[in-house]
């Protein structure tokens, strides 16, 4: 292997046509670039320069070594800049905003994941569940669920939900397992409600139709306003609920919930990682974004099949 420094040194030798000339860009002494050239000549076996009293000039062996090696050197150096470019670019701050129970059971890990690789960036988590508008608050990111809109934003899906009919097992003991959609109005409902609109909302099965849902309009005996909420209620025997998959998973694990009318569930949700345009987002979101979905692709625990 020829020392990349003797290129090096031949290649500044070359473009300048001196051997000074290519010792002051190096920052070596003329005697060193002599020597570095005479190495790499004894390794090629092949004279590169013509050497005169007043200038030196490529033979015709050196110009062809130049043209082939000049761009395989340019490329390195271009390369290395680009990692010292991307060691740069992961310092500053990065504003992330999440709805607060997902925030902070899952993104929070995460982004100490990845503030372990690149210390110097500072990251910024605020937890909400009201709507926030990422660009009067100067937000890069914002994990959001639900059905995002068509808008200017990028989302990348984190993780898909499906809407699953679900309750305690001592429950669906003493008031019996729903078989069809149609049973649900037999039982005790636990529903949502959407804040902004004061709407309860409609439970989503999957029809025999594809790419078709239906939608059911429920009754409830009692409202909550939030998912986790929600699934707790069930599992405290309080009724059947709907809940994403992502929320009622972990629960069936450990056994204090029971999905039914598994066969009619459809995945109509997901939580996403929204950002603004991707010609301008900073390598820094960019790579926390691919993070995020690194680590979400091998969570079948919370995604539902």
């Amino acid at each position: 292997m020829i020392d990349l420094r003797l290129i090096e040194t031949f290649i500044q030798a070359a473009r300048r046509e001196s051997f000074s000339g290519a010792a002051k860009a190096l920052r070596v002494s003329p005697g060193a670039v002599s020597q570095n050239i005479k190495s790499l000549e004894d390794q090629l076996q092949t004279r590169l320069f013509t050497r005169t009293t007043r200038q030196v000039k490529l033979t015709p062996e050196g110009q062809r070594f130049l043209q082939r090696c000049a761009p395989a050197v340019e490329a390195l150096e271009a390369a290395a800049g680009a990692i010292q470019e991307e060691r740069e670019a992961f310092q500053g701050g990065l504003r992330i905003t999440s709805t607060t129970a997902f925030g902070r059971a899952e993104i929070l890990p995460l982004i100490a994941a990845f503030q372990a690789e690149h210390p110097d960036l500072e990251i910024e988590l605020s937890l909400s569940d009201g709507f926030v508008d990422l660009v009067a608050e100067e937000f890069d990111l914002a994990i959001r669920g639900g059905v995002l809109p068509d808008s200017e934003y990028i989302a990348r899906l984190l993780v898909p939900v499906t809407p699953l009919v679900c309750a305690s097992p001592s429950y669906l003991d003493q008031h019996g397992r729903p078989k069809t959609t149609g049973d649900i109005t037999k039982h005790r409902l636990i529903g949502m409600r959407s804040n902004p609109s004061q709407r309860v909302f409609a439970w989503e099965f999957a029809t025999k139709k594809a790419g078709e849902t239906e939608r059911v309009e429920i009754k409830p005996q009692t409202i909550l306003n939030d998912p986790e909420s929600t699934a707790r209620a069930a599992a405290l025997s309080m009724g059947l609920a709907q809940v994403g998959s992502n929320v009622v998973l972990p629960l069936v694990q450990r056994g204090e919930l029971e999905i039914v009318l598994e066969d009619r569930a459809v995945q109509t949700r997901g939580l996403y990682a929204v950002y603004p345009s991707k010609r301008y987002a900073p390598i820094k979101l960019r790579a926390f974004v691919d993070h995020l979905v690194a680590a979400f692709s091998e969570r079948s625990d919370i995604i539902f099949h």
